[in-house]
């Protein structure tokens, strides 16, 4: 996996890059955190998601126009309500949805934490898996971390993905970047990770792939100084 590693400075979020910037590479595989969860049952998403309602604003609303947008059964069907499981996953709405929830608890770092989303994390692993692996060099920045870049230097011990969300080309990210001045962000490139295309079910056509967590991450670094490159 390849990470071009690049500080650029951002000010301010839009709809488009927000789910792009909250990545996370770990020195644990956050697959520890939800371990069991490929044993839980297929349900519907309105079961998958049932533990949030009261948390989530709105959920039930955006559960059934997720569904809407890809009723089943139809031309998309994979499993039940697969579509729709990502679908939501990309979808922004008032305050904090699916998504944000859903990286608060894997920030956490705490398995009781994660338990309420094992069955959701199912059903999107299984729809998933009907997708194809692209083989893409793919993008994503993160705020930046001196303790990352640091043990990315120092290429010592292992590092972990989480669950994130790329772009396919770099000057998507470097243009936004450009037109907002600010929080200075590392700029990686990812080649190689199984990564899957999830445009087609995406609320916001930009988001086009996803890496599933637990990948592990090799670290080899360039002798670049102007650009630091490091392969994953």
């Amino acid at each position: 996996m390849e990470h071009p590693v690049e500080d650029w400075e951002m000010n301010g979020m839009d709809l488009i890059m927000e789910f792009h910037l909250y990545v996370y590479i770990s020195e644990t595989n956050p697959l520890d955190l939800i371990a069991g969860y490929l044993n839980e049952p297929l349900t519907s998403l309105e079961e998958a998601l049932q533990p949030f309602h009261g948390q989530i604003d709105q959920l039930a609303d955006n559960i059934k126009k997720a569904k809407t947008e890809f009723y089943y059964p139809s031309e998309h069907k994979r499993i039940r309500d697969g579509p729709a499981v990502i679908y939501i996953y990309t979808m922004k709405w008032k305050n904090r949805c699916v998504y944000g929830h859903l990286e608060v608890a894997w920030k956490s770092k705490d398995r009781s934490k994660m338990k309420p989303w094992l069955i959701y994390l199912r059903l999107f692993r299984s729809a998933l898996d009907k997708l194809s692996d692209i083989e893409k060099e793919i993008w994503q920045e993160i705020l930046y971390d001196e303790s990352l870049l640091q043990k990315l230097n120092s290429n010592t011990g292992a590092l972990y993905s989480y669950l994130s969300l790329c772009l396919l080309s770099p000057n998507e990210i470097k243009d936004y970047l450009q037109k907002n001045a600010g929080n200075i962000v590392l700029l990686i490139g990812h080649k190689s990770v199984n990564g899957k295309s999830i445009t087609e079910y995406s609320d916001n056509k930009k988001i086009a792939y996803l890496i599933w967590p637990g990948t592990k991450l090799g670290v080899f670094k360039s002798k670049r100084k102007s650009c630091p490159q490091y392969l994953l």
